[in-house]
C-alpha cells in the first residue's frame, strides 16, 4: 500500500511540473520597474515610449513592447500615462532614470 502512495505522489508531482512548464509565460521580466509618478519624483525623466498590441493579449503585448524599449535605452522605471484599448491597443509611458 505504501508503494502505491509513493508512486501516486511522484506521478502527481511530475505531472504538475510538466503542466507548469508547458504554460505560456504570462509575464516577461524586465530590469525596468513599473512605478507611480510620486515614486519617481527624485528621478530624471528622459524619454517617452509607445507600445502597440493586437489580439487576445493586446494590453500585455503593448506594455511589454514599451518596457523592452525603455530598458534598451537605459531606463530604470516606467510610468504609464495612457492606455487606449480600441481596435489596436496602444500605451504611452514616461521612462525615468533613477540613481539609487
Amino acid at each position: 500500500m505504501f508503494k502505491f502512495i509513493v508512486v501516486g505522489i511522484s506521478f502527481l508531482i511530475t505531472g504538475c511540473t510538466l503542466w507548469d512548464s508547458n504554460q505560456e509565460s504570462s509575464e516577461l521580466y524586465y530590469r525596468i520597474n513599473e512605478a507611480y509618478d510620486f515614486e519617481v519624483t527624485h528621478c530624471d525623466s528622459f524619454a517617452m515610449v509607445r507600445g502597440k498590441g493586437t489580439g487576445e493579449f493586446a494590453l500585455r503585448e503593448a506594455k511589454n513592447q514599451a518596457m523592452k524599449y525603455g530598458e534598451e535605452i537605459g531606463g530604470t522605471h516606467i510610468v504609464w500615462l495612457h492606455v487606449d484599448e480600441g481596435e489596436e491597443t496602444k500605451v504611452v509611458a514616461v521612462i525615468y532614470k533613477c540613481k539609487q
